[in-house]
């Protein structure tokens, strides 16, 4: 089928201002047809850069498109995609998929029920250093693989990146489903699984946390570790309050160890040999390009998308165990 996905955009925040925008531009098989903002400094400035801008969900819906993309905070992700699949459109929803794990699991049931196809931006399994670890686990360098580490330092929330017409500390909100947890967390288990390195099994521990600040109602620290059926243990880490550099990821291996620095650097360790530096390279294509290119080749040509609604809602329901897990062992102390 030779012709262009007429796309409606829900949420014109900064994301989509910096990152959506300027790579729709770049792909010939979508067509913007309308932007839905709930205000009106945001509409105002859709329409200063050439779109139609709508006042109210139902408006945009009117309009005639092939698909929506979701990009609200979390706590709508859910309500706004149902009514679009009710309505016979196909879905792209800004991570995390919804705030969640029964949501996700409604709209599993929606996509089937209405033959329409989901996608989810889960672009940091593109990114290159997770390319680079599946690289190494593909060429057996380090052996039969014990555990994963995986960890995200950074200092804030991210929540200054909000527009100031909404709520701009919504990220540190829990009822708009802001928090470590469902913002970083849900990129590192989607990256541990997409590993695959095994099934998921069962929760090992888990820590979700406030640091002292007291900034928001929502957690700012997250630590817990997984087990795959096969006993590899998988470790995730969001830190929120720190200055300093974490290694991005630390796999082990009964032979070797690899290492990645977030500034690309990348080590193997081995026992009595030199530490070997292994090569990052470059990503061919943004994650966010990928998924998008995806997904229209899954409309146009019934291709399989390159994240899945299936896959977004099995993290969801690690985030939750931890979350839940996490609850129960503070409560107990």
């Amino acid at each position: 089928m030779d012709r262009r996905l007429r796309l409606g955009i829900v949420g014109f925040g900064r994301i989509v201002e910096l990152i959506h925008l300027p790579l729709l531009k770049k792909l010939p098989a979508y067509e913007v047809c309308g932007i839905y903002d709930m205000t009106p400094e945001r509409r105002s400035l859709a329409e200063k850069r050439g779109f139609s801008a709508f006042d109210s969900l139902e408006r945009l819906f009117e309009q005639s498109l092939d698909a929506v993309l979701v990009a609200t905070p979390p706590s709508s992700h859910y309500s706004i995609a149902r009514e679009a699949l009710l309505r016979g459109l196909h879905v792209l929803i800004e991570k995390p998929v919804t705030q969640t794990a029964e949501e996700s699991e409604r709209l599993l049931a929606l996509e089937a029920q209405t033959g329409k196809s989901v996608t989810v931006f889960h672009n940091r399994r593109f990114d290159p250093d997770f390319l680079l670890v599946r690289h190494v686990l593909a060429e057996g360098w380090l052996g039969d693989i014990l555990f994963v580490e995986r960890r995200h330092h950074m200092f804030g929330s991210g929540a200054s990146f909000g527009v100031k017409s909404f709520r701009p500390e919504w990220r540190n909100e829990a009822k708009y489903g802001g928090g470590a947890l469902l913002d970083w967390g849900v990129h590192l288990v989607d990256q541990l699984l997409r590993l695959e390195l095994g099934d998921y099994e069962r929760l090992v521990s888990a820590g979700v946390s406030s640091l002292r600040w007291q900034q928001g109602d929502v957690e700012d620290f997250v630590n817990a570790n997984f087990q795959l059926h096969n006993g590899i243990q998988m470790l995730f880490e969001v830190n929120f309050g720190s200055h300093a550099a974490a290694p991005f990821w630390i796999v082990g291996g009964d032979k070797a160890t690899l290492q990645v620095m977030p500034n690309n650097e990348a080590l193997i360790y081995e026992k009595g040999k030199t530490v070997r530096k292994v090569e990052i390279p470059p990503g061919v294509r943004p994650g966010p390009e990928m998924i998008y290119a995806s997904f229209a080749d899954c409309l146009l040509q019934g291709a399989k998308p390159a994240v899945t609604l299936a896959e977004a809602a099995q993290t969801m329901k690690i985030l939750e165990a931890v979350r839940d897990a996490s609850a129960i062992t503070t409560k107990g102390l």
